[in-house]
This record gives structure tokens, C-alpha cells and sequence, in this order.
């Protein structure tokens, strides 16, 4: 059974740190041997080769044809099977995916591997007495629901033609063709064959918009500016040739504010009752902010009272999710990280923040164990259910997702997390801050 193999197993654990461990194995040569057994008769049973038939195949045959493939599944297998055993034995909370050193591995000899793990570091008990945050008070303006009016109409504005003028101004919008070349070559990315970009509108480059300012319908200019550092890598570094011709000119009319507006384009009887409803989510808004940033706050405070070591790989992995996430910010926008050293320096732009979100996810996690909050399996149902729900027409993606076990154990552990967070702010002083000047 799996204790007799426990006990005739070798294992060691050195302390590398307080949130590192080594564990050195050695797995006795019979095991190996019986391991192999197994596996060359699976193949044995599968094998097709001339003059033999399946299950008849030598086993000097078998090694032959097969024996690398053999070797590395047995190693593969004995590694997955001997770590587990070792890590449950250890009673080890391993927190990161293990970093494995394996010896050459022979059919009659023990196999020796170590792996090099990050364990949950040891969080005494967390001191949440006397702890007192102040809650900023986010006031909505008649400012702040003017803008939201503006950002409206703009959206709802007409292009008309402008008729007995053909000098561009600023705020005008121009359909324009726009060729870009590097060295001579055509850059097809950059080139639009007709679009309508606002004059000095900040979508083209400076010097480019600057130009654009003072050009006339049917003129075709050109001007030269360097690649941006976002630039793809064939043309970093490059000047890029802009050539821009004018087809036309228009400008922007903008709907009256008026109650037509507001039946028209915000399913309200009135502009007031607009204003209204636009007031309400401003201060949903406000109201979300400031509780996010008292849950901040507090999480800040947690962390000054609780030092301890971050494990490194959760460090490194979140610091990697954060670059992802950036990149695809980037692309969003038709942009690109240029060289691995733009991504190096991101990701030390990005370290402090990684650990500190690791550190509050620890401390949160030994808080909720400490107030002995559990989800229950019916809880973790149910939300996962809302989260279907909210997916729409991806839900079966959704669900799909949280079938295997290690997504529902995530999302387990957020929730525990999020209501660890709900109960230390309902014990704290949280007072109402100042109200900002006008």
C-alpha cells in the first residue's frame, strides 16, 4: 500500500527559508523496477511489430523500439506519485508548482530527484483590534453631471459637410488617406485608404496633427517622425514617413439639450429626470469608490501590523499576469511592447504592487482561517451559477471552467477572502472624511 511505499521511501526536507523548502527523495530500486515492469507491459499490449504478435513482443524488443518513451513516462510517473507522497508526509502547505531536479534515471537502480517548493509562510495570529480608517467622502456635482450630459451628446453628434470652406481649423474632422513608409518600404498597419479623424484631435501623432491643423482640402503633405517606443520591432527606432491627403471636410452638430434629448437618447420623459438618473449613478459610483478605498486602506493597515516573507514564485507569477494584462491594454490600442527589456522594465514597475496584492491575499486567507469562515459546496453553487448567469451566451464556457476541481477551490478561496475583508470592515472605526473643497 501507498504507507509501505511512504516508509521504504527516502525523503528529506532542508529549509531553504522560512517560505522555501527542498525536498529531496529517493525511491527505493524495486519500485523503479516494478514501475518499468508495468509500463513495458502496457506497451507490450499495444505494440505493433513484425513477426510478433501484441503481448508476445521481447522485452529487448520492446527496449529497442521503445525504451526512451518508456523511460521518461516511468520517470514522469514515479516523480507525480513519490512528490505527492512526500508532500503529504512532509505536512507541507505548498502554495507554488515545484521546481524539479531529476538524476539520470536507471532501470535498476533507485531514482534520486529533489524539488524545490514555496510553502504558505506562518502568519501568527492577526491583531484586528482598534483599527480605524477614514472613509473619503466623493461629492457629486452639478459639474460632474454636466459632463456626463456632454459625453452623451458627443456621442449622439452628426458629421455635416461644411460647404464654402476648404481651410481646416482645429475641432474640424477630416477624411484623409494616410500612407506611412520606413525606409522606402509601405507600412500597411499604419496606412488607412479613407478614415475621418478629428484636426488636432490627438489621434495621429503631434507633428502629423500639427500639420494637419493648417492644410487645405485636396492638398497631400508629408511629414517625417520617429517610430513610438510602442512601435513594432521591424520599425523601431525608424523614422516614419507620413503622407496624408484631404478628401473632405466636415464638422460636428450637436443634438439641443432639451427633453427630446432626453427621450431620444436616455429613455427618460424629461432632461431634469435625466439629470436625475445620471446624478444616481454618479453617486452609486462614488459610493462603490469609496468603499473599495476603504477596504484598501485597511488591507494597508493589516500589512504594517503583520510582517512576514512573501514567497517569491506568487511574487513572480502575479508580476507575469500583471504584464499580461498590460500587454493587452497595449493591443487594445494597436500598440506592442517592443523588446524583452521594455518588458523588464514593466515588470519591475509592477513588483510593488504584485507583492503587495500577494501579501493582502495571504493575510486574508489567515484571517479567514482564523475566523473559521467556509463556503459551503451549496454557496459555491450558487455563485457560480451568478457568474453563469452574468457570462450570457458564454455561461457553458463558464461552466466548462469551473468543472475542474483546482478552479472551484480558487474561487472558494476568493470568496473566503471577500468575506474575511466584509468582516474586518464591519469591526473597524471607519469615520467620514472631509469632504473635498469645490
Amino acid at each position: 500500500g501507498a504507507e509501505d511505499r511512504v516508509a521504504r521511501m527516502k525523503v528529506q526536507v532542508e529549509e531553504i527559508s522560512s517560505t522555501r523548502r527542498k525536498i529531496a527523495v529517493e525511491v527505493p530500486a524495486e519500485r523503479v523496477a516494478d514501475e518499468f515492469d508495468r509500463a513495458f507491459r502496457a506497451v507490450s499490449r499495444g505494440a505493433q511489430i513484425k513477426g510478433f504478435r501484441p503481448g508476445r513482443v521481447p522485452r529487448t524488443v520492446l527496449e529497442r523500439y521503445f525504451g526512451d518513451d518508456v523511460r521518461n513516462r516511468v520517470a514522469t510517473s514515479l516523480v507525480r506519485e513519490t512528490l505527492s507522497e512526500a508532500m503529504q508526509d512532509s505536512k507541507l502547505d505548498v502554495i507554488s508548482p515545484p521546481e524539479l531536479e531529476i538524476e539520470a534515471l536507471n532501470e535498476r537502480e533507485p531514482l534520486r530527484f529533489s524539488a524545490l517548493v514555496d510553502v504558505r509562510p506562518g502568519i501568527g495570529p492577526i491583531d484586528t483590534a482598534g483599527l480605524r480608517v477614514e472613509r473619503p467622502s466623493d461629492v457629486v456635482t452639478d459639474a460632474d453631471v454636466d459632463r456626463v450630459l456632454e459625453q452623451i451628446r458627443l456621442r449622439h453628434g452628426e458629421l455635416v459637410p461644411i460647404e464654402g470652406r476648404t481651410d481646416l481649423a482645429r475641432g474640424d474632422f477630416a477624411t484623409v488617406q494616410i500612407g506611412v513608409e520606413a525606409d522606402g518600404e509601405p507600412i500597411p498597419a499604419l496606412s488607412v485608404e479613407s478614415g475621418t479623424v478629428e484636426v488636432a484631435g490627438g489621434r495621429l501623432p503631434p507633428p502629423v496633427d500639427e500639420r494637419l491643423a493648417i492644410a487645405r482640402v485636396g492638398e497631400t503633405f508629408t511629414v517625417d517622425v520617429p517610430a513610438p517606443e510602442t512601435a513594432a520591432p521591424e520599425i523601431a527606432g525608424k523614422t516614419l514617413r507620413y503622407a496624408v491627403t484631404v478628401r473632405s471636410l466636415a464638422e460636428r452638430r450637436l443634438p439641443e439639450l432639451d427633453d427630446e434629448f432626453a427621450k431620444d437618447h436616455g429613455d427618460c420623459e424629461s432632461l431634469a429626470e435625466l439629470r436625475a438618473r445620471i446624478r444616481e449613478q454618479l453617486e452609486r459610483e462614488a459610493l462603490r469608490r469609496a468603499d473599495g478605498a476603504v477596504r484598501e486602506a485597511l488591507l494597508d493597515r493589516l500589512i504594517e501590523r503583520s510582517p512576514f516573507e512573501v514567497p517569491l514564485s506568487l511574487v513572480s507569477h502575479r508580476i507575469e499576469q500583471l504584464l499580461e494584462n498590460f500587454k493587452g491594454e497595449l493591443r487594445g490600442r494597436g500598440l506592442q511592447l517592443t523588446s524583452g527589456e521594455h518588458e523588464d522594465e514593466v515588470r519591475e514597475k509592477v513588483r510593488p504592487r504584485a507583492e503587495r496584492e500577494v501579501r493582502a491575499q495571504l493575510l486574508l486567507d489567515a484571517l479567514a482561517s482564523q475566523l473559521e469562515i467556509a463556503v459551503s459546496d451549496d454557496e459555491l453553487a450558487e455563485q457560480i451559477g451568478q457568474i453563469a448567469t452574468a457570462a450570457g451566451e458564454h455561461r457553458e464556457h463558464v461552466r466548462e471552467h469551473y468543472a475542474h476541481e483546482h478552479a472551484r477551490d480558487s474561487l472558494r478561496s476568493e470568496l473566503r477572502r471577500s468575506r474575511a475583508l466584509e468582516r474586518l470592515v464591519s469591526s473597524a472605526d471607519v469615520t467620514e472624511g472631509a469632504q473635498p473643497e469645490p
